[in-house]
């Protein structure tokens, strides 16, 4: 053996045994302020507790490289007793750190934001903490209360309310690589509306990075009466997954605003009749929709149960892209105001039509409009099939078969047809959709949800 392989052999023993110490040599850590946690050198494997009452006016930077088998964690002393105050925020920056516990309550960020996953950041989470009453007084000060950049990042069970000032809640920054990110199992309980764009719950990138992949998923979250703007979720990212989550009385709806090769499926759309509440809208190019459920939608137009938007011709970034390729199918639409839209949005500068578009085996109950053509030149084959769906009631418009059978009521009272199995219509629902029905496991686990989502006022 030769002395360069020697000495390589001896470098990689002295790094693991360097690597073990620091294992081994892992701690506990009880702060009481940003200033403390400055000073510390933290290691796989430690902890820092916040000591529980009010972090005020505090610059939270929690850095260090943890280990997927040792994580460094930073939590509250006793979860939901820590509570961050006044202009705090947190910077999350590192890899494999966990945040938990933590209650941000009664602040102003002003212009930063309250938390934010650092660029460097990598297989990071935040989890069971909640962020209330942490608005800027200026109601058009832009910030957002959670960011996420860097890759592999999670965001789950936290509890978000009330978010009033201009911002997104929840922003999703995309670079030149997929980030892969995670948002799932959170409780987003009302927003009411700004009065303009920048009110989205959460925004899956910016049309700037539009055409860059992401591969975010956003799923089994709950978005309760969420009426900020007309964009409840909005995807401006590449191949991303929105699933199974509920959408209950929300005056907006899940857009596909940007980007291609949206999944979106499994997902809960419940207006109760609530006014401008919808479903989802199609802009850009081979999303797929699918094995969602609407009931009791009011939105019109841009704001149907399930609406492709007209384009404009050579658009820049920023603007309204053709809708292509799409596959809209095994949807189950009751009591929709307006169940399908084609071509919405048109205007003599939105004037392209969709292009190769499959509408097919999805199941409509109770509306007297079917399809609303407010672009017809789209009513041929090469640019909309619809095919082998099911209708309870009456129409004309091809591609739609009358059956006259009863609908079935489960005991959270969503419709369905006799007919729906995987094939036609929504199947029955998952374990996970369940669990958004009754409130469980969606938020903090030291503060209960006591709600269940149920249908009001349903129609056959």
């Amino acid at each position: 053996m030769n002395i360069m392989r020697l000495s390589e052999i001896k470098f990689s023993l002295l790094l693991i045994f360097i690597l073990q110490v620091n294992i081994l040599n892992a701690r506990d850590y009880i702060v009481n302020s940003a200033k403390e946690i400055d000073e510390l050198n933290l290691v796989a494997g430690d902890k820092v507790l916040l000591k529980k009452g009010v972090w005020k006016n505090q610059t939270l930077i929690f850095k260090g490289k943890g280990t997927l088998d040792k994580p460094i964690v930073f939590k509250a002393e006793k979860e939901g007793e820590t509570i961050v105050s006044g202009n705090s925020t947190l910077v999350i920056d590192g890899e494999f750190l966990i945040v938990q516990g933590l209650v941000f309550r009664d602040g102003e960020a002003f212009k930063k934001n309250v938390i934010a996953f650092s660029e460097q950041s990598k297989n990071c989470r935040l989890t069971n903490t909640s962020i209330t009453k942490y608005d800027n007084s200026d109601k058009k000060m832009r910030n957002s209360w959670i960011v996420l950049y860097g890759e592999k990042n999670r965001v789950d069970h936290c509890y978000v309310k009330g978010k009033t000032s201009l911002g997104t809640t929840v922003g999703v920054y995309v670079s030149n690589k997929p980030n892969y990110h995670r948002i799932d199992h959170n409780y987003f309980d009302g927003r009411p509306p700004y009065g303009g764009n920048g009110g989205e719950i959460i925004r899956a990138g910016v049309d700037q990075t539009s055409l860059l992949d992401s591969y975010t998923t956003i799923e089994n979250n709950i978005f309760d009466n969420c009426d900020g703007e007309i964009e409840v979720v909005s995807n401006k990212s590449t191949h991303n997954t929105i699933r199974n989550n509920l959408f209950f009385e929300c005056s907006g709806m899940l857009t596909l605003r940007h980007g291609n090769y949206a999944n979106v499926y499994d997902n809960l759309f419940i207006g109760n009749k609530k006014k401008d509440s919808g479903g989802v809208r199609i802009i850009g190019e081979n999303h797929k929709v699918y094995n969602n459920y609407f009931h009791g939608l009011t939105g019109r137009g841009l704001s149907a149960a399930i609406t492709f938007m007209n384009a404009w011709e050579n658009p820049p970034l920023w603007g309204y892209w053709q809708v292509k390729n799409a596959e809209v199918y095994n949807n189950t639409l009751i009591d929709c105001e307006e169940p399908f839209v084609i071509g919405s949005g048109k205007n003599e500068k939105t004037f392209l039509p969709l292009l190769n578009t499959n509408v097919f085996k999805n199941y409509i109950s109770g509306t007297a409009s079917v399809v609303v053509w407010e672009e017809a030149t789209a009513k041929t084959p090469q640019n909309v099939r619809f095919n082998d769906n099911l209708l309870q009631g009456n129409t004309k418009e091809p591609g739609f078969t009358a059956v006259a059978t009863k609908n079935r009521i489960n005991k959270y009272d969503l419709i369905y047809p006799k007919e729906a199995n995987s094939q036609v219509g929504f199947p029955p629902l998952t374990k996970e959709q369940v669990q958004l029905l009754e409130g469980k496991d969606i938020g903090p686990a030291w503060q209960k949800l006591n709600k269940k989502f149920k249908i009001k006022n349903q129609k056959l």
